[in-house]
């Protein structure tokens, strides 16, 4: 699992960042990952499992969830299954020509059902907008942006903070994401537990358990499946051979790399492989 900060980049004629995904869950990689804008997630069709802040939601179709600015999170298509999905990545600057203080802001969607449906409304008409008969759909999509935008802060806006006001967040994240952000940019060589808690200054045995109950995984775990996808992509992508994407990936040889696929996707790198390609 590739658990990363993730930053937007959007197109300068759209108010945010569209993205039409067809995902499977054997193909797909999970990514545990958080970002500064908020964040819509439309299910077309399928079933996909959502983590948010360490709780899980599964969302069928026809339905949605909304992710705040920073949340830790993962979506992925049910175990077995493929799903489309739509998915909308809102902009903080767009926001702040309306609302001022929109970094300090906080949406809450949870138990306005009524404003759910019109977000749902919303997020259907931008699914079915017809690019290929139309070349005028663009401005459908940013009318519909619009919209969202405009419910999300006509209805949804529950918290703001201010210079008085202190907001305690129902779970600190940020040892996970400074740990998160080192161990993504070094799993090519060996990490200890010992220098992993000691770059967010806890304690081995401290970090070790509060970094598998953010996360539901732990520290070792979540190295080793990091390292196995990613050499998975570079058999797949680069056309490694099994030895070397095991060995530039951060595995100390290769029939560890062999027991983590085998333990993961029940067979060896190079029968998963063949599975892929064959898909």
């Amino acid at each position: 699992m590739n658990y990363k900060y993730e930053v937007i980049n959007y197109d300068k004629n759209i108010p945010a960042k569209i993205m039409y995904l067809q995902l499977s869950s054997d193909t797909h990689k999970t990514e545990l990952h958080w970002h500064r804008e908020p964040e819509i997630i439309f299910v077309v069709s399928g079933k996909v499992e959502c983590h948010r802040n360490g709780s899980t939601v599964v969302v069928s179709e026809n339905d949605f969830i909304f992710f705040n600015s920073e949340d830790v999170h993962l979506v992925r298509p049910a175990s077995g299954s493929t799903a489309n999905l739509v998915c909308v990545q809102l902009s903080f600057e767009y926001m702040r020509m309306f609302c001022k203080p929109i970094d300090s802001v906080v949406f809450d969607l949870d138990s306005k059902q009524e404003t759910r449906e019109k977000l749902i409304d919303a997020m259907r008409s931008i699914t079915n907008i017809d690019f290929r008969k139309d070349e005028y759909s663009p401005l459908l999509q940013i009318s519909y942006i619009n919209k969202i935008y405009y419910i999300l802060m006509r209805y949804c806006i529950s918290v703001k903070r201010s210079s008085n006001s202190v907001i305690i967040p129902r779970r600190d994240f940020s040892y996970a994401k400074t740990a998160i952000t080192y161990i993504n940019e070094n799993f090519r060589r060996e990490i200890s537990l010992d220098e992993i808690s000691s770059v967010v200054n806890l304690s081995p045995s401290y970090f070790s358990k509060y970094f598998k109950n953010v996360t539901k995984v732990s520290f070792s775990e979540y190295l080793a499946n990091l390292r196995l996808e990613n050499a998975v992509q570079d058999m797949l992508n680069n056309g490694s051979t099994v030895s070397a994407a095991a060995l530039e990936n951060g595995f100390a040889n290769v029939k560890s790399f062999i027991t983590q696929c085998k333990k993961v996707h029940d067979c060896t790198p190079a029968q998963y492989k063949k599975k892929l390609l064959n898909r």
